[in-house]
């Protein structure tokens, strides 16, 4: 646009190459806002989901750092933090799925 617009001359208006191109930016920019907007919502949604799982999230700390301070105990029981991460991913997907959010809340912390 920038380069259309310096290297117009005589009025603006009546070039052709000059309209099409703002036409066109115009188009482009009222697709990028609608794409915002849904950026926008659907981020809110994500936002709301995670805050759900907050609990369950709580839960898995202190089994975490229960089984973290067991190495105090006894060195023997030393277990890394990617043990644990696939020990909670792998209940997530073992246990019962359910649309109901507290339900689901629920049967995670039951499951892990």
């Amino acid at each position: 646009i920038l380069h259309i617009l310096s290297s117009s001359s005589g009025n603006i208006l009546e070039d052709e190459s000059a309209i099409d191109a703002l036409k066109s930016s115009k188009v482009i920019a009222d697709d990028i806002k609608e794409k915002q907007a849904v950026a926008v919502e659907t981020e809110k949604k994500i936002d709301e989901v995670r805050a759900g799982y907050v609990p369950v999230a709580f839960h898995a700390q202190v089994l975490y750092f229960c089984i973290a301070d067991l190495a105090n105990i006894e060195p023997t029981y030393q277990y890394a933090l990617e043990w644990f991460g696939d020990l909670f991913l792998r209940s997530v997907d073992d246990s019962e799925p359910s649309e109901v959010l507290e339900e689901r809340l629920t049967i995670l912390n039951d499951f892990f």
